[in-house]
């Protein structure tokens, strides 16, 4: 596939090594990646190295370095070393749990990238560059949450620079594999078992005719670790409200949760920051099981605007997809956390960068409805948080609907509330809107800046052939970054069959798509 010279930064297809130039000095080889000192420190110092087994040193760098970092953690958060501040003790928490995802990321990826180069298939390429840029997102999120914590000198002075070397020690890893194994699209591939199959079916009913009370008790009674092949284990919601926090770890794989519908099956809770969640943790749902279907069903947060970051939905879940679903928050409604997700037919509502995260994502035939934020606030709609260049990560709002809540609908205040396509949460911010509906509240920019000149330059923001009167892109930014009205091969790229590789998983899921621009 061919693109545009003017986005070449934003969509990183260009590969600086081929297989004839296997040897290189460790000079050439670190030349192209994020941080070159690093990474020379990190490979022998021969003449010439074979960059396919630089590649794996530093991937299995990264999980050695990961693990020991997991354990200075551990040793913080023993009760009898320390008392710390709860806000620090949950920032520590929630960097033990990421770090333990990367333990079993970095695991994978060492296994498939033992396979000699020319056996890697072109999906399991996908699936290393999508868990490596996983693994950068999951340190990146444990520092920002250690940067807000009060300070503590223990962990300031050992903890966050440990993890911030461990960031770039990732970051040293994704580049050197895209480097070396140049994957190549898969544009077209779809599994060869690709209906949908279910291995078991439970009911949830708050009456005690199901099987199951409350949804939590559904999740617990799932196997562990089951492989796709054997199909999904379907949760059958039925109508009602459920005051729960749910959460489906990593080792629920291939769970299918299916409501009474939008509206009539509803999750809901009030967690938020400013009453000491994280927030990471503030999510009233959230997933991390691979595989992970949601269908006709309601998440809410209902701290309100007034609470800031409170999140209805945490999704770092690969391959996961939600339809006929809907979202309700303020900010931070729905945090599309890491990882490849799909979102069809679903509303989602918000204020402040109520879409937001640093997965590989895709929103289809779906309804953004800002609403009315507080007083003097304006809505950004996304806030996408890629932080490094090599990440196959972003937000691609493909023929949505984009109206006011009934709320902003109706509000006549003296001052309109502004409301633009998204803000540069990260220094390469990646978001695409296509062939969506825009009503006229959408601010002429566009798009907002985060805050003074930051990431101008290396976000990739573009939209290709919207239409409503929020869509004329004649006085949108001109930020260096910002690449207007892309051409039909550059939309392709943010499409479902290549974004998230859609036509290799999402068969199996039962959700309807469409893999490629509409016509």
């Amino acid at each position: 596939m061919a693109f545009t010279h003017s986005l070449l930064v934003c969509f990183l297809l260009q590969f600086f090594f081929s297989a004839s130039h296997a040897s290189l000095s460790s000079d050439e080889i670190c030349s192209n990646t994020p941080f070159p000192n690093l990474c020379k420190s990190l490979l022998p110092q021969n003449n010439s190295i074979d960059i396919y087994d630089s590649g794996r040193l530093s991937i299995q760098l990264s999980l050695s370095t990961t693990s020991q970092i997991l354990k200075s953690i551990n040793d913080f958060l023993n009760p009898i070393n320390l008392l710390l501040p709860k806000s620090t003790s949950s920032a520590l928490q929630d960097c033990k749990f990421l770090l333990g995802l990367n333990v079993d990321l970095l695991s994978n990826v060492a296994a498939l990238t033992k396979k000699p180069k020319d056996f890697l298939e072109n999906t399991e390429a996908d699936d290393v560059v999508t868990w490596l840029s996983a693994t950068i997102t999951n340190k990146q999120t444990c520092l920002d949450g250690l940067l807000v914590a009060p300070s503590i000198l223990q962990v300031s002075k050992l903890i966050t620079p440990l993890i911030s070397k461990g960031s770039m020690t990732c970051s040293v890893s994704l580049a050197l594999f895209k480097n070396g194994w140049n994957p190549d699209s898969i544009l077209g591939k779809v599994i060869s078992w690709s209906m949908l199959k279910i291995s078991q079916k439970v009911v949830v009913n708050p009456d005690g005719t199901g099987d199951y009370t409350t949804i939590n008790d559904a999740i617990a009674a799932a196997p562990d670790n089951c492989p796709a092949n054997e199909g999904y284990y379907q949760i059958y919601v039925v109508a009602g409200v459920y005051h729960e926090y749910v959460s489906i770890a990593n080792n629920k794989k291939y769970l299918m949760m299916v409501g009474d519908g939008i509206d009539k099956a509803i999750i809901t809770g009030n967690r938020n920051v400013p009453d000491g969640w994280t927030t990471f943790n503030s999510a009233t749902f959230a997933v991390d099981g691979q595989g992970f279907v949601a269908v006709n069903i309601t998440f809410k947060n209902t701290a309100g605007a007034a609470k800031f970051q409170a999140v209805a939905v945490r999704n770092s879940a690969d391959l996961s997809a939600f339809y006929h679903c809907s979202f309700e928050g303020y900010q931070d409604t729905l945090y599309t956390y890491s990882l490849r997700q799909f979102y069809k037919d679903c509303n989602i509502y918000g204020t402040i960068d109520f879409i937001f995260g640093n997965a590989a994502v895709v929103f289809q035939n779906c309804n953004i409805y800002p609403r009315l934020p507080l007083r003097g606030q304006f809505n950004a709609i996304t806030a996408q948080g890629r932080t490094d260049i090599n990440q196959n990560t972003g937000i691609s709002i493909h023929k949505c609907t984009i109206t006011p809540a009934s709320d902003l609908a109706s509000y006549n205040g003296s001052n309109p509330v502004r409301t633009y396509l998204g803000r540069p949460w990260k220094e390469y911010s990646r978001t695409v809107c296509m062939q969506s509906f825009m009503d006229s509240f959408i601010h002429p920019d566009g798009w907002s800046i985060w805050t003074g000149d930051f990431a101008l330059s290396t976000l990739c923001y573009a939209e290709y052939k919207n239409t409503g009167p929020g869509s004329d892109t004649s006085n949108r930014v001109t930020w260096p970054g910002y690449h207007g009205e892309i051409n039909f091969l550059d939309a392709s790229y943010f499409t479902v069959s290549n974004f998230i590789v859609g036509n290799y998983w999402l068969p199996w899921t039962g959700v309807p798509y469409t893999g490629g621009l509409y016509l």
